[in-house]
């Protein structure tokens, strides 16, 4: 499914806004230890049962924690484990109950790491590549512009029951996934948090002389 849209960057140059022409826009916030934190919702942290009426299925995936040929722990991790999605594998989480709003924590985004999200009947509603949710996908395992966290938000009318995370190589990483049904004006106050705090951030590595890509 192809989906017309446009990037902007906040002011703070770490949140990116997708306004497609299509049922999902999506929020992309640059990773750091507030970012990696899940916020409300059904909770997926891989580190235990999955929640009543959550299913994961696929083929080529795993559990892992830290750093391996396998998988990169996602930076800004608590070290927890997290899903990993080898070369040419899929993971799909599905839910029993519709939802207005996914957010997950994506590590080491590369551009050959594709994202699904279905409608509760099983229908595509977006796919993109890591390229399409980060300013550079080029699989850096401790940025915070490839360690993001990225929120998709149903349009009106749709709701989704399902997300697919899939790689062309070694490896998908991803961690904190929440299923919501957000206020809006709760995690637009959140995103605009966490820009505030990467802006300071950067302010601060300025004074020191220090200057990131």
């Amino acid at each position: 499914m192809r989906n017309l849209y446009t990037m902007a960057f906040a002011a703070a140059g770490l949140t990116l806004a997708a306004s497609p022409a299509s049922a999902v826009t999506f929020t992309s916030t640059a990773g750091s230890t507030s970012s990696f934190a899940a916020p409300a919702g059904t909770v997926v942290d891989f580190n235990g049962a999955l929640p009543t009426g959550v299913t994961l299925s696929g083929n080529d995936y795993g559990y892992a924690t830290g750093s391996s040929f396998n998988g990169a722990e996602p930076a800004f991790s608590d070290g927890s484990r997290y899903l990993a999605v080898y070369g040419n594998g899929t993971a799909t989480l599905a839910a029993d109950a519709a939802y207005q709003a996914i957010s997950i924590f994506l590590g080491s985004i590369d551009s050959y790491n594709t994202i699904s999200l279905l409608s509760t009947t099983g229908a595509v509603l977006a796919s993109y590549t890591g390229a399409d949710l980060a300013p550079t996908a080029n699989g850096s395992q401790d940025s915070s512009v490839t360690n993001r966290r990225i929120t998709f938000t149903a349009s009106a009318g749709e709701t989704f029951g399902a997300i697919v995370f899939g790689s062309g190589g070694n490896s998908l990483e991803v961690d904190n996934v929440v299923f919501s049904v957000p206020e809006p004006s709760t995690w637009a106050l959140m995103f605009l948090g966490f820009g505030m705090i990467g802006a300071t951030a950067r302010y601060r590595r300025g004074r020191g002389g220090v200057v990131t890509a």
